[in-house]
């Protein structure tokens, strides 16, 4: 089965489920309302549309299963598949009866854990940073536990965006597609398993099918099932794919194709210390907030992000095939220009907090509430 065929395979089924799961949650009154402060939408919107992912893209690769001989079910694909179930009863329940936070972290870490207890899927190692072919190796411990905080920050990351109709559900097609395009590429892709190019693309055709229902104006939302669902795939498979080359410059690849929703979480954390503000309490301040109060509308704001989206894509595809001098070159270009957005983005706020002495930001949008 080719990736072509399992792209609209997962997209086909995606599109026809989107209808059925809007009737359902509007039957069973299972709402998003817009009760919070940072609430953009005026009107209830069905939710549970996380669901209609799930299952095309559980169809998709186990038509592959079936019609695909190089597609073999490893331990890697056994052990995501273990995670999915439980970061999905996780996004239901929360869908449905509206879980508190430290419920949401405590399922989120049981599926980062037990994929990577039965996978077995490591970061192993950093690179060295003076040095251009050598890499450090992590003990067992520290590698462990830095995995299942990668998956656990991407997990929250992707829901953190999920701010603006169709912004989560774009983002994810295009880093899946980012890192579907980098396997290709790689000097080393032949030590990737066939797995992996068919989950990303199964990945991205289940997104592009339910975008046209959750882009603005949204007739389904991903809910907590698919924002999550969505984060915690893209961090497992990352780890199983492309950060398994033996190159210093791989390592970094994932964390430039999802360079925007890795960029929000790191700055609602930074943002929220500097004000001494609680971590898990959400704000208005977010990437997307700040361009919406720069005046741009709730679809240009998104289609200017799934530009970032394609450019931190397309950066992360030039430079996985780069050598090592010119990727440090470019790389050191990306965080020039990042910083310059950030400082744009987010100047007045910090300058704003540090007049006021405490830390604090007196402005009367600037209300908060917990994250999803």
């Amino acid at each position: 089965m080719s990736y072509l065929y399992t792209f609209l395979a997962s997209f086909v089924i995606a599109f026809g489920l989107s209808p059925l799961v809007i009737k359902f949650t509007k039957a069973k009154k299972i709402l998003k309302y817009p009760k919070r402060n940072r609430d953009v939408h005026t009107e209830p919107v069905p939710l549970l549309g996380g669901t209609a992912i799930i299952i095309s893209f559980a169809l998709a690769v186990f038509l592959n299963y079936l019609l695909n001989p190089n597609f073999i079910v490893t331990i890697e694909v056994i052990g995501l598949t273990a995670g999915i179930v439980i970061v999905a009863v996780m996004g239901i329940l929360d869908d449905v009866y509206d879980l508190k936070p430290v419920i949401k972290a405590a399922f989120q870490f049981a599926a980062a854990i037990t994929t990577v207890a039965i996978s077995g899927s490591k970061i192993a190692y950093f690179t060295n940073l003076g040095s251009k072919n050598n890499l450090v190796y992590l003990p067992d411990i520290i590698s462990f536990i830095a995995t299942v905080l990668w998956i656990f920050m991407l997990t929250n990351a992707f829901n953190i965006i999920d701010g603006l109709d169709g912004l989560t559900t774009g983002t994810a097609i295009i880093c899946s597609l980012t890192l579907f395009f980098v396997t290709f590429v790689r000097p080393d892709a032949g030590l990737v398993g066939e797995y992996i190019p068919i989950l990303l693309i199964a990945l991205s055709g289940a997104a592009a099918g339910f975008l046209p229902f959750n882009f603005n104006p949204a007739k389904l939302y991903l809910g907590e099932t698919g924002a999550a669902f969505l984060g915690f795939c893209i961090a497992v498979i990352s780890i199983q794919g492309t950060m398994k080359a033996h190159a210093a410059i791989a390592v970094f690849i994932p964390l430039i194709a999802m360079g925007l929703p890795i960029l929000d979480i790191s700055l609602a954390y930074f943002r929220r210390i500097i004000m001494k503000k609680p971590i898990a309490v959400g704000d208005r301040d977010h990437i997307h907030h700040r361009l919406m109060k720069m005046g741009l509308s709730q679809k240009k704001t998104v289609l200017i992000l799934y530009l970032l989206d394609i450019v931190f894509g397309v950066t992360a595809f030039i430079l996985s095939g780069e050598q090592y001098s010119r990727f440090w070159l470019y790389f050191a270009i990306v965080i020039i220009l990042l910083g310059i957005s950030i400082y744009i983005l987010y100047g007045p706020l910090l300058k704003q907090a540090a007049k006021n002495g405490n830390g604090y930001v007196k402005d009367e949008e600037y209300k908060h509430d917990k994250d999803d």
